[in-house]
This record gives structure tokens, C-alpha cells and sequence, in this order.
């Protein structure tokens, strides 16, 4: 099987599931990983033609083929990875992801979870909703749409072009990745402002996706060692992910990167432009509707239990000093 991979955290994930097939397969189910072959917006046709067999990424990266993937790599305000991954799991989640991809003759296994991206990143401080007017910034999918919203200029660069773009005086500010992607990029040298929470996308997903008539045509064995080798990937990204992460956060505190946390009034018309984006978008799609109700069913229920089970140990923290403010 032919796949198509991604880069840093996303493509090591599909090399160690490609690898644990191979091994738990004892060599008779071969996946070989090849670096983009094709671009996003081509993946689909790209499996329909056989060019690829399949394809390791984000249900997200496939939005332009089909917005409603959107929601099932990780949503503005969403949930954390623990709920997201019950949701998928067990919440009703993976059926509702399946019956979109189903209209395009797609099969998809989740099998992976990246925590938090950051907020974005800034040439100087946002201390309130009148700096976001008129600023130009990269971004992408759902969260481009609740910015422009509020009347940021957005553009949907690659990764190479965003440091070039800030250096050339395009975009004031950008968001892309999580905080150890992003330290790859080179943005930290630039833009000294990083800002928390990363409330477009809470999580970031992974997947590996094919034609259904691939995954039709797998022996029961194979079906199996795939099921196995997502439930080790999905494992491996939960920890690494958050590890890399600490220590991304050091490397830019070095540098003297400044931390902030979102003003809350910022934050709150971020809500509400989320809340619009979405009413817009399940009104065009009644299997996004139906996915977006279930969702909401599953999200009350799961909150209902996490309040009662988990105190507020953070706060706790934070109003006893042990913990440092997220602003340097």
C-alpha cells in the first residue's frame, strides 16, 4: 500500500503506524510512506484514480473537498483530547465522520491525537477586539472563519511561506501548528508574542483514510493489524505530543518569547463568532446537522461527569502559587 504522509509530529506518527503494520503483519502487509504526493485538495481524486492508496493526515486538510470534515480534526472551543477521543471512540464520533466519507467512498480509522495548537503568534500585543480590525493574519479552516468575522484579513499559507510573509511585512501575526512545529518554522525569531489558549483547534486529529473498496477488499487479518497498529499510534501521539510540547515552550521562553493568555473579552466575541460560523455551516448540510447534534448530545453528558469527577485542580494551583501567570 501506497500512502501519503505529513510532516514533523504528523508524519512520524504515520511512519511508526506504517511500521508496526509491517511488524505486526510479520511482512505480509507492506504500507510505504511517501512525503505529499499530492496536495490536499487533490487527495480525493487522487485515491478515486489509484495514484495513492492512502492517505495519513487530518479529516480537516480534506475542507475544501468537504467542509463538514471540518469538525473531525478539531473545532474552535472544542474538546480536549481525552473528550475527543471518547467522542470518536465511543461517542458516536467515528460513525458520524464515517457517513460523510461515505458519500465519497471513503473508509477512515482514527488513529491518532494531537494536543492544543497555539493562539497565534504576534508582532505586537492584542489587548483588546479593536486590534484584531483590519489585522493580517495566517490561518486556517473553521478558525480563518471566526476571525474574518471579526474583521481580520486572513491567508491559508503553507508552512514555508509564513516566516517570509511576516518578514516581508504581509501578515502582523499567524497561526499554524502546535508550539514544537512552529519552533521548527523559525516564527520565534520574528514574532515575539504567542498567545494561549489555542482555541481554534483544541485538538488535532489523525487518520488513516482509503477507498472503501481497499478496505473491503483487506483479509479480516489485515483489517485487524490496522485496527492494532491506530490503537498504538493513537497511544504514542497522546504522550509525545505533550512532552515536545514542554519542551518547545522552554526553547521560545529562551528566546525571549512573551506569553499571554487571550483577553477574555477577546475570547468571549471569539465564542460568539464561533457560534455563527457553525449555525451557518449546519444549515447547508443536514449529515454535518446530524453529526453537530450528536456532538452536543455527547459533549453534555461528558461535562456532566467531568465536573463532578475532576476538581479544579489548575485553579487550586494557581490560587495557592504554584503555578507561575501564563504573561512573562
Amino acid at each position: 500500500m501506497n500512502s501519503l504522509l505529513y510532516p514533523k509530529l504528523f508524519g512520524e506518527a504515520g511512519e511508526r503506524f506504517a511500521e508496526t503494520v509491517r511488524r505486526l503483519s510479520g511482512g505480509s502487509f507492506v504500507i510505504e510512506v511517501h512525503d505529499r504526493l499530492v496536495l490536499d485538495q487533490d487527495t480525493f481524486g487522487a485515491l478515486e484514480s489509484g495514484l495513492i492508496d492512502a492517505v495519513w493526515g487530518s479529516a480537516g486538510h480534506h475542507h475544501r473537498e468537504d467542509p463538514a470534515l471540518t469538525i473531525f480534526t478539531g473545532f474552535p472551543f472544542g474538546p480536549d483530547p481525552a473528550s475527543f477521543t471518547a467522542w470518536m471512540q465511543v461517542g458516536g464520533g467515528a460513525e458520524a465522520l464515517q457517513a460523510i466519507y461515505a458519500r465519497h467512498g471513503l473508509k477512515s480509522l482514527y488513529c491518532g491525537i494531537l494536543p492544543a495548537e497555539g493562539g497565534g503568534w504576534f508582532l505586537e500585543p492584542i489587548e483588546g477586539i479593536e486590534d484584531l480590525q483590519g489585522l493580517a493574519m495566517r490561518s486556517f479552516g473553521y478558525g480563518a472563519r471566526v476571525l474574518r468575522k471579526l474583521g481580520v484579513v486572513t491567508y491559508e499559507l503553507p508552512a514555508h511561506e509564513i516566516r517570509p510573509a511576516f518578514e516581508t511585512g504581509l501578515i502582523s501575526a499567524a497561526e499554524f501548528s502546535l508550539p514544537s512545529i512552529d519552533a521548527d518554522l523559525g516564527i520565534a525569531e520574528t514574532a515575539k508574542h504567542l498567545y494561549f489558549p489555542g482555541w481554534q483547534q483544541p485538538v488535532t486529529s489523525l487518520e488513516i483514510l482509503m477507498p472503501e473498496r481497499s478496505w473491503a477488499s483487506l483479509s479480516d487479518h489485515h483489517k485487524t493489524v490496522l485496527e492494532v497498529a491506530c490503537g498504538d499510534t493513537l497511544s504514542w501521539t497522546a504522550s509525545e505530543a505533550v512532552m515536545r510540547q514542554v519542551d518547545a515552550l522552554a526553547r521560545f521562553r529562551a528566546m525571549g518569547v512573551k506569553f499571554h493568555h487571550w483577553p477574555d473579552d477577546v475570547l468571549l466575541e471569539l465564542r460568539k463568532a464561533w457560534d455563527e460560523v457553525m449555525a451557518e455551516e449546519v444549515a447547508g448540510d443536514p449529515l454535518l446537522a446530524e453529526a453537530w447534534t450528536e456532538y452536543l448530545r455527547f459533549r453534555d453528558g461528558y461535562a456532566g461527569w467531568q465536573s463532578r469527577a475532576y476538581a479544579d485542580w489548575a485553579g487550586s494551583a494557581r490560587h495557592a502559587g504554584e503555578s507561575e501567570p501564563i504573561e512573562d
